[in-house]
Parts: structure tokens; sequence; C-alpha cells
């Protein structure tokens, strides 16, 4: 099984995120920056990197919270990390709200180190 996760490489938390992801240990996980491999645009023409994180899989395009449950859906790993993520994101409400935060924190540390959000 072939994946492909874009992240926005500017962002130290989604950079910490991409680096630390034990997903790699469940099938091929392609771990992209989105702001120097665009080959994500090709499938996913109408979704912005601002949005969150983008996972192709099966020529389907997720973003954010929709990415991380594919993720956490097919993956079997176990460890502390992985079990947090599915306690927080299997509920709807929770996931979107942790997920939001975060990306308020990109774009807090974004403007810090003079980068444009993309």
């Amino acid at each position: 099984m072939k994946l492909r996760l874009y992240y926005d490489g500017a962002c130290p938390f989604c950079q910490k995120y991409a680096d630390i992801l034990a997903l790699k240990k469940c099938f091929t996980l392609e771990i992209c920056d989105a702001r120097t491999d665009l080959r994500w645009k090709d499938k996913a023409k109408n979704l912005k990197l601002d949005e969150g994180v983008i996972l192709i899989y099966n020529e389907s395009c997720f973003q954010g919270v929709e990415a991380i449950n594919m993720l956490l859906g097919i993956c079997k790993y176990k460890g502390g990390f992985f079990s947090l993520q599915i306690y927080i994101f299997s509920n709807k409400y929770l996931g979107a709200l942790i997920y939001n935060v975060f990306k308020f924190f990109r774009k807090a540390a974004l403007l810090f180190k003079g980068v444009k959000a993309s």
C-alpha cells in the first residue's frame, strides 16, 4: 500500500509530526514537504495547504482531520502516541477542535518565522 502525505515544511509543528510519525511502520508512507514537492497540486487542485495535511491514497485526496482519520484507520500500530491520536481523532468534535488548535499554532509559528501562509 503506497500513500503520500504532504505537510507544510515551513511549519515547525508539522515538521516535527512528520519526523516522529510512527505510521511509517504500518505501510509505505512517503512524507513530503508540500512547499517544495508540488505533485499534490496535480491530484488535489481544489485543496489549500492552509487547511491542513493532505493525504493521497488510491487516487483519492483527504485533508486535515479526514486525512489523519484515514491514516489511523488503516494502521494497526500500537503505542502511546498512536493510541492518543486514535482517541482524539475518533471523536469527530474533539478531533476537529484539536486540529483547529494545531492550525492556529501553525499560523502563529509561520507568522513568527516571517513565512507566508499558503
